[in-house]
């Protein structure tokens, strides 16, 4: 039963004129007020249209103190001294914050020098829906949030359309599993170079952050950050819609601490996600730990910045410690015009930084896939780097059709290797034109296919175990560039014409396809030739042509010489049945030589008995030096017979010009 001094209380409360300050204002709705509320359990309060609550001092505006609480304010809350807006420290859930509406853009919550709203404890949830601005003014510059769920292990939700804004601090503070729905503006800045950031996950794992068309997520530092203190497990996700942007003003649009590959992200990426480094590292991406990345729209850095005493600067549309990148979109690095002490660079695949300016190996596999119509380019430096030291994970990079690897700058590679082993497929664009170098591997195991496309700079293999294959299926491949440095070079299928001087050492495999070697000894001496069923061509030659190390024949295969000659040091293997027709062989001219006298070697016998020149049988002879291999002279008999031929034909010819 309700005390009677309760009701006297009531009435009297109900008497006074709306908008005169009272301690009971909620639950119900204030029209006009400068006193602190409260909302206990299951309790609403709503500032009506046009309404404020305006508070001053220390107190906190609006205090919640019991579960399943609602606030609505479609006016002004304001707090004008050190105090909160909104603030619950005993652990409630189910809050409800609702600011403006659909209808009612106009709603404001605003701090001179606190947190918006600060859920204090971890058992609390909470759901924040803001359609109007929230605003943390942050006068003392002491890293007052607009929201601050940091706290929270409950289910918390941000869900904005308006504005959320702060100024040397953090705008927005997820907690423990958080969801952020952004479609209006997530916003801090500095002036001061605090860590000012849009979304700030802290060490909280689990959380989804949603950047939706209309979206923009700013930060005066990263747009985007977070990450734990020490090596445990932390994922996080972020969706980032077409036309939405991500961007930090002086730091990463996203950018995560990690220290393995316990720490792991999901990043979609169809709109536009910038990094800046006006005083320090500005990378578009920079996930220290792994992450797996797929970019439709731009991921890029426009700048970063080191002292000179402190070294190169490096401005990275991503950089990651492994996992998957699939690009359709751009992926870049630029930097300042005037910045001479930056580079530009696509991707880095590498841990974490350490104290001494290195950089950690690789967590995980990477995979990098580079899509039709996918660019990825680094304004004055590689286009992709694999850095840090071997760490026993795979690097593997897929360049499709329609897709380009530019890079930039006169010193690296468009793609540069590491001492991990490395897969490269590309039927697109690989342009490293600016230095020379498209490819350059490190000590792994190393394999480089080619199936189309277009490579302009040298390929380097990296060492003794790499392998280059080229399968450009029924079309072709030309290639003015140096190959060096692999233990295999094989043609497998289509026309493929090198006209560039190469230097790897390894077996040169023709197992299918052509071969057009243009101009003169194009490929190293000390290269095995293996006619394996595919067709050598030699286009501009001169009169001796190639040189190989050896020969061999394992099926049957064709050369084109084109008026010149072919010479190996040594003889390989030779496959019973397998046949080898030499075209194009000039006249009087032997076809190919061996170094040495191979008259008597059984495996040469087996291969002139299998070799034809320019449709003849094959003879040879030995001249010191060289055992040469020419078209055999056709047996008397062989002539008789093609002039009986002749003589018939003719005689047919002399009958039908009787008979007309």
């Amino acid at each position: 039963m309700q005390k009677a001094s309760s009701a006297i209380q009531f009435m009297l409360l109900a008497t006074l004129p709306v908008g005169v300050a009272t301690a009971a204002d909620f639950p119900g709705t204030i029209s006009s007020s400068t006193s602190a509320q409260k909302l206990a359990a299951g309790q609403s309060g709503t500032v009506g249209t046009g309404g404020s609550l305006i508070v001053s001092g220390d107190k906190v505006a609006v205090t919640i103190t019991g579960n399943g609480a609602t606030l609505n304010n479609l006016g002004t809350i304001s707090q004008t001294g050190t105090g909160r807006g909104i603030r619950d420290n005993t652990g409630v859930t189910d809050l409800v914050v609702n600011n403006g509406s659909t209808g009612n853009t106009t709603a404001l919550i605003q701090t001179a020098d606190a947190d918006v709203i600060q859920m204090a404890k971890a058992s609390a949830s909470v759901i924040l829906n803001n359609y109007g601005s929230m605003i943390s003014l942050n006068a003392s510059g002491g890293g007052n949030q607009v929201v601050d769920f940091n706290a929270v292990t409950g289910t918390n939700i941000v869900n904005n359309y308006g504005l959320l804004q702060a100024t040397e601090a953090d705008a927005v503070r997820p907690g423990l599993n958080g969801v952020v729905n952004n479609y209006g503006s997530i916003k801090s800045s500095t002036t001061t170079g605090s860590s000012s950031d849009g979304v700030d996950l802290q060490a909280n794992t689990g959380i989804q952050v949603f950047n939706y068309a209309t979206g923009l997520i700013q930060g005066g530092r990263h747009g985007i950050t977070g990450g734990p203190d020490s090596d445990i497990a932390f994922t996080v996700s972020v969706t980032n819609a077409a036309g939405a942007t991500i961007s930090g003003l002086n730091g990463s649009g996203i950018n995560l601490d990690g220290y393995s590959a316990k720490q792991t992200a999901t990043i979609v990426n169809n709109g536009t996600i910038i990094g800046n480094g006006v005083t320090g590292d500005g990378d578009g991406v920079d996930a220290d730990g792994v992450a797996n990345i797929t970019n439709t729209g731009i991921i890029r850095s426009v700048n970063a910045y080191s002292a000179v005493s402190a070294g190169l600067a490096y401005s990275e549309g991503i950089s990651v410690g492994g996992g998957t990148i699939i690009n359709s979109g751009t992926i870049e690095g630029l930097v300042d015009s005037g910045n001479t002490n930056a580079v530009g660079r696509g991707i880095t695949l590498a841990g974490n930084d350490k104290s001494d300016g290195t950089r950690e190996g690789l967590y995980a596999n990477a995979v990098i896939t580079n899509q039709a119509n996918g660019v990825i380019r680094g304004q004055s430096d590689s286009a992709i780097v694999v850095s840090g030291v071997a760490s026993g994970h795979t690097v593997t990079i897929n360049n499709y059709a329609g897709a380009s690897i530019i890079g930039g700058g006169t010193a690296n590679a468009a793609i540069k290797g590491n001492a991990d082993d490395t897969t490269i497929v590309t039927g697109g664009i690989i342009n490293g034109s600016s230095s020379g170098k498209a490819i350059e591997l490190g000590s792994g195991v190393n394999s480089v296919t080619i199936t189309g496309g277009t490579i302009s700079g040298s390929i380097n293999g990296g060492g003794s175990q790499s392998t280059l294959t080229v399968a450009a299926g029924s079309g072709s491949f030309a290639y003015a560039g140096a190959i060096s440095n692999f233990n295999k070079v094989e043609i497998q299928s289509g026309t493929v014409t090198f006209s560039g001087v190469s230097s790897y050492g390894g077996a040169t495999v023709l197992s299918g396809g052509e071969l057009v070697l243009d101009g003169a000894q194009r490929l190293s001496s000390t290269s095995e030739l293996i006619l394996n069923g595919g067709t050598l061509q030699l286009n501009n030659a001169g009169a001796t042509g190639q040189t190989f190390a050896s020969l061999t024949l394992s099926s049957d295969s064709v050369v084109k010489l084109g008026g010149s000659t072919l010479t190996f040091g040594g003889l390989g293997a030779v496959v019973s049945g397998a046949t080898l027709s030499f075209t194009q062989a000039a006249s009087g001219s032997y076809a190919f030589r061996l170094l040495g006298d191979y008259s008597s070697n059984t495996s040469f016998l087996a291969l002139l008995s299998a070799t034809t020149v320019n449709g003849l049988g094959a003879t040879y002879s030995y001249d010191g030096s060289y055992t040469t291999v020419l078209a055999a002279v056709p047996e008397p008999s062989t002539y008789a017979m093609l002039f009986a031929g002749l003589g018939l034909v003719g005689a047919i010819a002399r009958r039908r010009r009787t008979k007309v």
